[in-house]
């Protein structure tokens, strides 16, 4: 508990230097990728930011709508009137089979297993978006050419990279659905049917940090989650809750629909 505690308290201090930094020196100030946590403590220091840093505004982009990954940005006030997501130093990258009938049934591990194997830490690499035999990969600017040159192969699948210019040209988030009853939204409920786990690992997970509610850490296991929340579990993945109104089983359980970010 020691280390954890130590290493949040050298990554809120780093987030508060990168603000003070953009403020000394009028500019933006970047982060590279940040896990859901990481996103909920930056999010949690917008006070902290204001009293030191001054006029310095928070924004979060991961190069597209709906990324889980997501670059924290810092702007001074005279940033105020720009498109904030162009100046993100954020690219993506298209990445595409050579022949189409020599492709292999390749999964977002793979991708991300490929990328590494290069060097490329973690943090660097955002969001891997499937969409049929292509994937869209969002990177930091600094590695964009890199991998643009050295990325040829996923497992044993040929491929070729291309920049993508236009966030048009990039598919929206897709999601795979699920069908589950719980007793309640309790939050241990919610997990569990995300997961597949037994409420009481669900609880344990959520006691121990590893659950984020809409950009918040969120430990209590009787949390009440609200329709259309966001719910990410570290180890398993991001999830969109939907519960319809009234839909109820004969033995008066609540149907929910699970929306797992993909």
């Amino acid at each position: 508990m020691a280390d954890i505690e130590k290493k949040r308290h050298f990554f809120e201090q780093h987030i508060v230097e990168l603000s003070m930094r953009a403020s000394r020196g009028s500019y933006p100030v970047f982060t590279d990728f940040l896990t859901t946590g990481e996103q909920a403590a930056v999010i949690g220091l917008k006070r902290k930011i204001r009293e030191t840093a001054g006029d310095i505004r928070v924004e979060l982009w991961g190069g597209h709508f709906n990324c889980s990954h997501i670059v924290a940005g810092f702007f001074p006030n005279e940033y105020s009137e720009y498109d904030k997501t162009s100046l993100f130093p954020i690219s993506c990258i298209r990445i595409e089979p050579v022949n189409i009938h020599y492709t292999e049934n390749v999964n977002h591990r793979d991708y991300l297993g490929a990328i590494l194997a290069l060097g490329i830490g973690r943090q660097k690499i955002g969001d891997i978006r499937i969409d049929g035999p292509s994937a869209y990969l969002f990177c930091k600017e600094e590695i964009t050419s890199f991998i643009l040159d050295q990325l040829h192969a996923v497992r044993h699948t040929v491929v070729s990279c291309h920049l993508v210019e236009n966030l048009e040209q990039i598919p929206k988030q897709q999601y795979q659905i699920l069908a589950r009853t719980v007793a309640s939204p309790r939050l241990d409920n919610i997990v569990a049917a995300m997961t597949g786990i037994a409420r009481g690992k669900a609880a344990d997970l959520i006691s121990q940090g590893k659950v984020i509610v809409d950009s918040s850490e969120q430990i209590s296991v009787s949390y009440s989650c609200k329709d259309g929340c966001i719910i990410s579990i570290r180890g398993y993945g991001k999830f969109k809750l939907h519960i319809p109104d009234l839909s109820l089983t004969k033995k008066g359980k609540q149907k929910i629909q699970i929306y797992k970010f993909i």
